[in-house]
This record gives structure tokens, sequence and C-alpha cells, in this order.
């Protein structure tokens, strides 16, 4: 036993110094790396200030040197003026240089021969200078412009010097002498502002040759004419380096910044002594050093203390954990998780935490952590904090009440194949025993059959049983939380068609699309269901105005009328007709607000689909008044109350009459003569549309018939065919008999269908116009531009004539690209040899460039209005509607 417990302590009690090891690594590798840093920060400010001082002494000294060289050329420039008589004591007499000139400044004028001819100073007459170099270089040629030079000690002053010299040059530009200004070394450092701060600092300025000049220098190095054992040499015109001390008397390593002057061949130069420039490092240094020690004996003194309690604590737990594996033996292998609680109460006596005192391997695996870490934590660290406060509130009560039982959902990312669990706490003591077991497969059972009740097959959204239970219950909650719910009925406007056209295979994914569109558009906590055929709920809960609920609306109208492709087939587009109904203000049960939103949706089919509309009151009437008009309607084809008016189509170019297009209108006995717009979008929504077709047929081939007995040069008449006319089995036999029951030729018939009649299966659509072509009868595609037909379907259906739609007609005088796109219209429909004919022609501008575009054929107002019968055997007679040698003639009432 004592075996055992020194093998279980030895982490322990190694742990600790190891422990305190690491911490003191960690805390020597973070003072060496800041002392680093700080000395690596030093070097970059005193690079930085070093290139500044540098920069700043060249630009000062430029312009000094610059001041001293412009002395220089203007006593040049006085002596050839007065050539060659210049006298410069006479210039100092009269005030033209410093009075003190004389102690650093002194100007003078050299012969050819290198003796002083004049001079500010009284005493330098006597002085034969040709020795000097800056003179044998003049005199020589090898420096043509200034030349500067440094001179120990001064013929003239006695002192050393800096000689800023040019050369003088007579009449006929030989060599006449030299001019020079010569300044005391130290001026050319005593005007810097900026002295040196350490006492190893240098100050300087060299030639180009790195000859010393001038210099400033600090406190210890000053006595010293120069501190570099060998003149220094710069490969760059500028730059910051760190110089070894070898280079130096002192011995002293220096951070040197130098800058070249840009007119003159001198360079400025700075060497800071990096003693001073580290100096607040090294104090830092050893403040750090001692304070790590300090740190390192103190953490030495936590090892041995805590490899004390190591070996006390290791003892207790071996005693502890023989008494937990005995019990544990009897619950590891039970199914159900279990844990014992001990709760944690506050000064106040209140429950604040409970601590896991123990629990079986089961209850480790559902909480997915193993035993050793589980026991003994808290439970509110093993929760996320949201989730951590619900569990929390759970068990107090379960404190309180002595007895817990529910049912909660498992994470859906854990291990376990587990979803669903039943949870029972029993107050023991001061703590709780609880117990957890798997209920999943007992829940997806249930699921699987409310799914199955709840849900629409087709396109697995919920339906109208979950609408019925959940809607009220929605209801409800408004009510009791005082907010506002939104039901929204949906229905696809014309989605018929593609069941009648594409097969209900074809439908089915469209409605199955649909669904999937709306739902992706709503937020967490709305809901879509579907009613069944094309009809959709969607119900939006706590809204707060009528605003966001238009927004949605108009939302999912944007995305339900972008076009479906099904299989490689379509694309099919359709639109929708949303009705809104809001509670309270619209009713406070479901069978109200569901009929209310319904009325709506009529309403909004009404207005021309693809749009929404919120219930009002008189909506109703509104909807009364719509199936008034259909029955109305239903008794006008019966008793035919429809007449034909005829608008003519004319040659673009000679204005000969070449077709009329018939054009329904309705004549209502109480209210008169109705426009088709009035009634056509209703017949098309009532499926009316193909008895009435079949009238129009009628009519149009008995007026032929009429006109054929009157002996009048007939022209064909065009008629319209809605697409739910041209899919219809019967319109073939529709046709034939027409023309037989009138006696009239197939070839003085033309159908005018939509675009959207070519939408569809493509093989079958072929074969329908083949058969009718077979006919005699030609056919043409109305309003074209205004659908989604294509090159390849005008080429595949063979079509005999291209309608352009009166909207690009009229864009035709506005912009260049209306103008390009009927040029495009009528060069493709020229190349597939079909006719152009333009709709809408109102200005004589507009039938000037359908003739300059080469349209074959043009009908609009300008040619005439649609009119009745009787009008339009005028046309027939008259044949040319307006003349050959104009463009454009007067218009036919």
């Amino acid at each position: 036993m004592r075996l055992a417990y020194l093998r279980s302590s030895v982490l322990g009690i190694v742990g600790w110094p190891l422990f305190c090891l690491f911490v003191g690594a960690i805390m020597w590798c973070a003072v060496l790396s800041k002392l680093a840093d700080e000395k690596v920060t030093l070097q970059k400010a005193a690079f930085k200030g070093a290139a500044s001082l540098a920069k700043s002494y060249a630009e000062q000294l430029s312009r000094e040197v610059g001041h001293l060289d412009q002395i220089a050329r203007s006593v040049a420039f006085y002596w050839a003026e007065s050539k060659g008589t210049l006298q410069l004591e006479r210039q100092k007499n009269q005030g033209i240089y410093p009075s003190d000139a004389n102690l650093y400044l002194n100007v003078a004028i050299l012969n050819r021969d290198g003796l002083v001819k004049t001079s500010l100073h009284q005493h330098a007459k006597t002085n034969d200078l040709s020795d000097r170099v800056y003179f044998q270089r003049h005199k020589s040629g090898q420096a043509t412009g200034l030349q500067i030079t440094r001179v120990d000690r001064s013929r003239v002053t006695g002192k050393p010097a800096v000689i800023f010299s040019h050369p003088l040059t007579a009449a006929n530009s030989a060599f006449a002498g030299v001019v020079y200004v010569a300044v005391h070394p130290d001026f050319l450092a005593s005007f810097f502002d900026q002295p040196m701060q350490g006492t190893n600092d240098t100050l300087a300025v060299l030639d180009k040759d790195g000859n010393l000049i001038a210099s400033q220098m600090g406190e210890n190095v000053r006595s010293h004419r120069t501190i570099s054992k060998t003149p220094p040499t710069f490969a760059t015109p500028k730059g910051v380096a760190v110089v070894p001390g070898e280079q130096y008397i002192d011995n002293l390593a220096r951070i040197v910044a130098w800058q070249t002057l840009d007119n003159y061949p001198l360079v400025s130069i700075v060497a800071l002594a990096e003693k001073g420039v580290y100096a607040p490092y090294e104090t830092m240094r050893r403040d750090y050093v001692n304070m790590a020690l300090s740190t390192s004996v103190l953490l030495a003194l936590i090892a041995a203390m805590g490899m004390y309690f190591s070996v006390h604590l290791a003892w207790k737990r071996h005693q502890t954990k023989t008494i937990k594996d005995t019990y544990r033996l009897a619950t590891d292998n039970a199914r159900e998780a279990f844990y014992m609680l001990r709760a944690v109460f506050n000064p106040q006596g209140g429950i604040v935490d409970f601590i896991v005192e123990d629990c079986n391997e089961r209850g480790c695996d559902f909480l997915e952590r193993p035993r050793n870490e589980l026991i003994g934590s808290k439970l509110s660290a093993l929760f996320p904090a949201p989730q951590a406060t619900k569990v929390l509130n759970i068990y107090r009560s379960a404190m309180e009440q002595g007895f817990h039982e529910d049912e909660f959902q498992m994470p859906i990312r854990h291990s376990l194949k587990t979803v669903w669990m039943q949870r029972r706490i029993i107050r023991s003591g001061d703590g709780l025993a609880m117990t957890l077991r798997d209920i999943s497969e007992a829940k997806a059972h249930e699921h699987a059959l409310s799914t199955l009740a709840n849900s629409d097959a087709l396109t697995g959204l919920s339906n109208r049983h979950w609408l019925s239970h959940y809607l009220p219950s929605c209801l409800e909650n408004a009510k009791r939380q005082t907010t506002r719910v939104a039901v929204l009925y949906i229905d696809l406007d014309d989605f018929k068609n593609i069941n009648n056209i594409e097969g209900h295979a074809a439908g089915d994914k469209v409605l199955h699309a649909a669904g999937q569109r709306m739902k992706a558009l709503l937020r967490p906590g709305d809901h879509v269901a579907r009613l069944g055929g094309d009809e959709f709920t969607i119900i939006l809960a706590q809204i707060t105005n009528e605003d966001d609920v238009a927004g949605v609306a108009a939302r999912l109208i944007k995305e339900l009328s972008q076009p479906y492709v099904t299989d490689g087939h379509g694309p099919h587009v359709v639109k929708a007709s949303i009705g809104i109904s809001l509670y309270p203000e619209h009713g406070e049960d479901m069978p109200t607000l569901l009929t209310h939103a319904d009325v709506a949706m009529y309403a909004a089919k009404a207005n021309g689909k693809g749009t929404y509309q919120f219930y009002t009151p008189d909506l109703s009437e509104k909807i009364v008044h719509k199936l008034t008009t259909e029955q109305a309607l239903r008794q006008a084809i019966e008793t035919d109350q429809f007449v034909l008016h005829y608008q003519p189509r004319v040659d673009t170019y000679s204005g000969e009459l070449r077709s009329l297009e018939a054009l329904v209108r309705w004549m209502y006995p109480e209210r008169g003569l109705i426009s088709p717009l009035a009634f056509i979008p209703l017949a098309e929504e009532t499926g009316l549309i193909v008895e009435l077709g079949a009238l129009v047929l009628e009519k149009a081939c008995a007026q032929l018939a009429v006109w054929q007995a009157q002996g009048l040069p007939v022209k064909p008449v065009s008629v319209n065919v809605s697409p739910r006319q041209f899919s219809s089995t019967g319109l073939k036999a529709t046709i034939a008999a027409c023309l037989s029951r009138n006696g009239v030729n197939p070839s003085l018939l033309e159908l005018e269908i939509t675009e959207s009649c070519m939408m569809g299966d493509s093989a079958k659509i072929a074969d329908d116009l083949a058969e009718i072509k077979a006919m005699g009868i030609r056919i043409s595609v109305d309003d074209f531009g205004t659908g989604y037909s294509s090159l390849s379907q005008l080429q595949r259906l063979d079509l005999d004539v291209v309608k352009v739609d009166q909207s690009f007609t009229r864009e035709l005088t506005n912009d260049e690209q209306g103008h390009a796109l009927v040029t495009t219209i009528i060069s493709m429909a020229h190349s597939l040899d079909m006719e152009v004919v333009a709709e809408g022609v109102e200005t004589p501008e507009q039938l000037q460039i359908l003739q300059a575009l080469s349209c074959n054929q043009v009908q609009g107002y300008l040619i005439s209005r649609p009119v009745v019968a009787d009008e339009a055997a005028e046309f027939l007679r008259k044949r040319f509607l307006f003349g050959t040698t104009q463009p454009v003639l007067q218009v036919v009432k």
C-alpha cells in the first residue's frame, strides 16, 4: 500500500520543481528578450538621431559654405570689373565686411606669382603664398572652380584656417591669380544649433578625400585634433554604420552618420559613442537581472513547499480512491448514466453551483470527458455560459422540490448517437442523485409519425394539417404578448400552363423549387406551408409594421419570378400573386385570416398578377364584382356580344395594304364598347379565352366571306391566338371548320402567336405549327422581343412574320440602343427569310427610320386606328393608304 502511494505521488512531487523550473526559464527568456529588444530600440533611435543630425548639419553647412563661396565669387567679379585695381582695404573701411572680420574672416587676392595683392588683413601684403596647394592646383588648371583647403597655420593670421578659393583669369583667359576667403575651422562648427550631448561624441566636416576640415567634439576628446586613426572613407553619399573602436584613438566604438553636401565636396559626420548611447540600457539590464535573480529564489521556495503538500495530498487521494473503486464496480456496467452532485452554497445559504462528486462510465460518455477530469468539476464549468445558467436553475429547483424529471435534446455534434435523453433528479441530503437514459429511438418513432402527418410529400414543406395546429397557437401567443402576425396567401400565376405544356412532372419540379425559394427568404421563426396545388401560405410571427411585411412580399415576388429550369427544359417563368391579412386588424382566428388573405390574393391577380395586396373590407366587394364580370363574360360569349375592329398593315415603302389585324371588342349592353384590356386577362385566367378565340376565328372568316361576296380585293386577316388556345387540342379542327363553313381560302388567314406560345416541348410545338402551315395558313410572332424566344427557336419553328413590339418602335427616335435593337431584329428575321412588321408606328420620323432599315411592313396609328368592318372595306377599295412619292402621307381617319 505504501509503495503504491509513493508511485502515485511521483508526478505531484516532481511536478512542482519542474513547473517552477519552467516558469523560471520563461521568466529569464522574457527578461533577456526584453533587454535585447530595448538594446535594438536604442540602437535604432541612435541611428535615426545620428542621421538626422548629419542631415541637419549638412543643410546648415551648405548654406554657410554657399555664403563664403558667394563672397569669393563677388570679389572675383569686382576684380574683373576694376581691371585688377580692386582694393579690399577700401571696401573694409567702407563697412562692406563685418568690423571684426579680421578675427575669423579674411579675403585676399593673389597675383599670378602667389603674392598677396590686396587683403582685408593689413599685414597680408608681405606674404608669398605661391607654394600653397590650392594656389598650385588653380595655377596648373587642376582646379577650375571652388577649391576648399584646410591649412594648419595661416601665414596671414598665424592660426588654422579653411581656404575657399577661386582662380582669376585675364581678358585673354590666361591665369591671373587667385581670390580666396579664409575662415577659422571653428566657424564651420560654431553655427550648428544642436551641440553634442555625449562627452565622447563628435561633429565634423571632411573633404571628399576624408581629410578633416572642422569639428566640434565632446569634452573627453576635445583635446585631440581628430579621433580617427586613419581618414574615413564612405561608399555612399549618405548612411549610418557602427564603426569599431579600433578605428579611434580612445578605442570606443561609435555610431557614425554621414551626409555628403549636394553642391560642395564636403561631408558632414556625426559620431556618437556607443558607451553613451547604451548607458540607459546598462542601467535597465542591472535592474532586470537583479529582479530575475530574486524571482528565481522565490520559485525555488515555492517548488519545495509544493513538493511537501503534494506528498500529503497524494496519500489522502489514495485512501479516497480505494473507497470509490469499490462503489464504481456496482455502477459502471449500468446502461443509464449516473451522477452524484454536491451543492455549493454562498454565505447567505443560496446555491451557487454543484460539484460532481462521482459518476459512472456511461456518465463520462454523455459529458464527453474522462472521469479524472469530470470528478471534482463544477457543473457551471461543464456547459457554455447560457446553457450553464439554465441547467443550474433546473438543479436548484430539484433541490427545493426534492424531485425533477424532464426530456431534452442532445447537441447535434455529440460523439454518441444519442439525440434525446430522459433526466431524473432526486435530492439526497445536501446533494443530488441524477440518472440519464437514452430515449432517442422512441423519439425518432414519434417524430416520424409527426412528419408524415404534417409534411407535404412533394415539396417537403409543412402542410395544411400542420397549419391547422400551428396557426391557432401562434395567434394565442400573439394575443398574450400583444404582438402582430401576418398571413400571406400565395398563388403561382398561370402555373397550369406548365402542367398543360410540359406535363405534371415538370410542374412538380417547379412547385418544389418555388417552395425552397420561399423557405430561403424567411426569418428563423417564420414558416411556409403548401395548402395544395400551386397555393402556399406563409406565417410571419411578431411583425412590427406593414412595411416589413410588404418588403417580404416584394422579395418573394421577385425571387419567384426568376426562371425555372427543370431537367434541361425551360426556362419556365411564373409569377406570384400574394394576398396579406394581419392579426388582429383583419381577423382574430385562423379561418377569418385565411379567407381574407385569399380575398386579397384574388385582388392582386385582378390588378395584373405578379404583385401583392393587403386585405381591405372593400376587396370582398371587388371579388364579387370579378365573379359578376366572369359570369357576364360567359354570357357574352354564348350570346355573341363581340365585334371585330380591323387595323391595316401596309408596305413600308409604297403604303400598299398587305393585311388586316382583327381585334376583338366587347359590346356590353349596359356599359357599351369595352377594350380587350378589361376582359382578355380575365378570359385567360378563367379559360374562357379558348371559347372566345374560336368565336373570333369564326367572325373573321365570316367577314372575309362578306368582303368576297361584295367583290372587294380581299387581303389576308390575322387573328391573335392565346397560349392557352394554342395548346388546346381542338385548335386545328376549329380553324378548318371556320374556313370550310365560310368558304374562305386558308391563304387569307394568318395566326398571330406570342413568344410564350413557343415555350415548352419544342418538338410538339414544331409539329403543331407545321400542321397549321400545311393547311396554307401563315403564322407570325406577335410582340417579338418582350418574351424569351431565341434565334434557334425561330429557325426551328419555321415562322413567316416577325412583328416588332411597339415598345421598341417608340424607342427608335429616343436613343441609339433602341435603334440598334430594331436593326438587329430586322437583320435576323431577313436572314431567316421572314418578313418584319413594326407595330405602333405613330410618327413620320419612325416611318422614315423603318424605311431606311428595310422593314417590310408597318402598322400603327400613323396609318390608321382599328376601325369597324365597313370602314375597313374602304381600305380594300383604296389599296394604297399613302403615296409612293412621299415618305409619309396623311393618316387615314
